[in-house]
C-alpha cells in the first residue's frame, strides 16, 4: 500500500527499526531461536523463523550491493595510527579464509566453501620486552563474504582510505602465506611490508622435528629452530635446514625435509623476524584468525549448519559490518531505506 511505502514497511510487514532489530537477532544465533525467543523477549516481536531469515538475508544483500557499488558508510576519519619504535605510524591489513558447510537445492549435499575475511586495523604497540606476537586493536574494519579476491581487495582498499590509511607512514600486511595472498597485497596494498605469520612458519617445522628426533629430543630441536627463526631470521634457519644430513634420515623424514625446505625457500623473504621485532611490529596473524572465528564461524560454522550461497554471503557481510567499529552498523542502517 502507498502508506506502507511512505513508512518504508517491508513486504514482511516490518518497519525499518523492526527490520534492523530482526537482522541483528538473525546474525547472532539461528533464525529459529531468534524468532522463538530473542525477538519476543527483547522487543515483543512475534514473527516466524522464515520472516527472520528473509529479513536478515535481504539486509545482507542490500549491504553487499552497496559495497560493490563502492559505498563506504559514515563520515571519513583518520585513525590515530600507533607508532613503531622508530616513531613511524603503522597501519595494518590482513586477509584469511575460513570454511563453511554448504547444501544444494532441496537439501542436497554440496562441497563446502571458503569465506574470505579481510581487515584493516590499528593494533596497540608492543612495549619493550613484550613477547606477544599480536596485540589487541584500537580500531578495526572487517569485510567478509563469498567474494573474489579482486572484489574484496577493491572494497578493503576503500575501507582503508576511509580511516586514513594513506596517512600512515608504514603499511604492514600479515597473512598465513595462502595461495594468492601475497599477490593480493602487491596489487591492493603495494606499499605494505609483507610478513608471514610466525605461528604458521613454525608450524611447518613440527613434523620434521618429530621425525628426526622422537619424543622430548624432538621438542627440544623444534624449540631451537623456533628460537633461530625468531631471533636470527628465516635465512639463517633455512641454512640450518639445508645442512641437515639427509643420509641419516628415513624416507618419510626426507620427504618432509623436502617439503619444509621448499616452503621456507618460497617464503623466506617474509621471515625477517628479528628486524620486525626490533621495529616493534606485529609478527602474528592472531587478529585475522580471531576475525575468522568472531565474524564467520560463531554464526555460520555452528554444529550441523549448512548454508545456501545467498544466505551465507548475506550473513557474512552483515556479521563483518556488525563486528567492525560501532559507527559502521549505525551508518548503514541510517541509510537503509
Amino acid at each position: 500500500m502507498p502508506w506502507d511505502q511512505t513508512l518504508r514497511v517491508s513486504s514482511e510487514g516490518l518497519t525499518p527499526a523492526a527490520q534492523e532489530v530482526t537482522a541483528l537477532a538473525g546474525i547472532q544465533e539461528s533464525f529459529g531461536k531468534a524468532a522463538d525467543r530473542t525477538l519476543y523477549k527483547l522487543a515483543g516481536l512475534r514473527i516466524s523463523e522464515s520472516t527472520v531469515e528473509r529479513t536478515t538475508e535481504k539486509a545482507g544483500q542490500r549491504l553487499a550491493e552497496r559495497l560493490q557499488r563502492g559505498e563506504v558508510f559514515g563520515s571519513p576519519q583518520t585513525w590515530q595510527w600507533h607508532e613503531d619504535r622508530s616513531g613511524k605510524s603503522c597501519a595494518y591489513v590482513s586477509l584469511d579464509a575460513t570454511g563453511i558447510l554448504m547444501q544444494g537445492p532441496g537439501g542436497a549435499k554440496e562441497d563446502g566453501r571458503m569465506v574470505y575475511v579481510g581487515m584493516v586495523y590499528n593494533p596497540q604497540p608492543r612495549s619493550e620486552g613484550d613477547e606477544a606476537l599480536a596485540k589487541p586493536c584500537d580500531g578495526a574494519r572487517y569485510l567478509a563474504g563469498l567474494v573474489t579476491l579482486d572484489e574484496l581487495g577493491e572494497q578493503l582498499r576503500r575501507q582503508a582510505a576511509h580511516v586514513g590509511m594513506d596517512r600512515a607512514e608504514r603499511w604492514i600486511a600479515l597473512s598465513d602465506g595462502g595461495n594468492g595472498l601475497e599477490a593480493f597485497f602487491d596489487v591492493f596494498f603495494p606499499r605494505a611490508v609483507k610478513i608471514l605469520d610466525f605461528h604458521h612458519a613454525t608450524g611447518h617445522l613440527t613434523l620434521l622435528a618429530k621425525l628426526l628426533r622422537p619424543g622430548a629430543a624432538g621438542d627440544k630441536l623444534l624449540s631451537a629452530w623456533c628460537h633461530t627463526l625468531k631471533h636470527a631470521g628465516g635465512p639463517r634457519l633455512l641454512t640450518t635446514l639445508e645442512k641437515l644430513d639427509r643420509d641419516r634420515m628415513t624416507a618419510e623424514a626426507r620427504a618432509e625435509h623436502d617439503t619444509v625446505r621448499t616452503y621456507f625457500r618460497n617464503h623466506v623473504h617474509r621471515m625477517n623476524y628479528p628486524e620486525y621485532l626490533r621495529q616493534g611490529w606485529q609478527i602474528g596473524s592472531g587478529s585475522i584468525e580471531s576475525a575468522c572465528k568472531t565474524v564467520v564461524n560463531q554464526r555460520l560454522g555452528l554444529g550441523g549448519m549448512r548454508w545456501g550461497e545467498p544466505g551465507a554471503d548475506s550473513v557474512a557481510h552483515l556479521r563483518a559490518l556488525y563486528r567492525s567499529d560501532a559507527d559502521q552498523w549505525e551508518a548503514f542502517w541510517a541509510m537503509a531505506g
